[in-house]
């Protein structure tokens, strides 16, 4: 026969697991609803020309030209260039300028964030090209900035300022790339060991 003072403990147990696997059942059906929230909230502010579902659809590469010149970029499905950063003639950085369309060579800056630490960029606004999603202005900075003639320029102290921004790029988290209160999130970068063969060239 059961011990009467038994009892009591194995009934709060039992409801203890069933409200325990009621919690976990009900979490585990709001988490789809999570995610439709979190993708409405990251909409706001969103550049109308980059909707948030398209941008994630898009993919990072890492690609070397015909020139031998090393390039990392993210584009959409049509394979237009959303953001890239190579070394070519100089050392470019060019991504999509998420706030209002302005005029060709307009100077404009962007921010970099991963959630961890954010770089602002200062360069200028250019009218795109075939390669550039339609309906979009593209921001661009040459050289991180430096003036070509600047005595500095792809020496130590450039350099440090190389890494910084490829720690921000490599850092495994989604990048928010925002100007005039308007962002879009890329996914973080997936390229094996784009870094060092990027770095092995340039």
């Amino acid at each position: 026969m059961l011990d009467a003072r038994i009892l009591p403990k194995i009934v709060a147990h039992a409801y203890a697991r069933m409200f325990a696997e009621t919690r976990w059942a009900l979490a585990m059906s709001m988490y789809p609803r999570l995610l439709g929230i979190a993708a409405v909230v990251i909409g706001f502010g969103l550049s109308e020309a980059l909707p948030a579902g398209d941008v994630w659809k898009g993919s990072w590469k890492f690609e070397i030209d015909r020139q031998d010149q090393p390039w990392l970029g993210y584009y959409d499905t049509s394979g237009k260039t959303l953001f890239r950063i190579g070394c070519g003639a100089h050392f470019d950085m060019r991504a999509v300028y998420p706030g209002a369309l302005k005029p060709d060579n307009t100077k404009g800056s962007i921010t970099i964030a991963n959630g961890k630490t954010q770089m602002d960029f200062a360069g200028f606004i250019d009218d795109g090209s075939e390669y550039d999603p339609p309906h979009t202005t593209m921001f661009d900075q040459p050289d991180l900035g430096y003036a070509r003639d600047d005595p500095e320029l792809y020496e130590d102290k450039w350099h440090a300022l190389e890494n910084r921004v490829f720690d921000l790029l490599d850092s495994g988290h989604p990048l928010t790339i925002s100007a005039e209160g308007k962002s879009y999130v890329l996914p973080p970068v997936n390229v094996p060991r784009w870094r060092a063969r990027f770095q092995k060239i340039c």
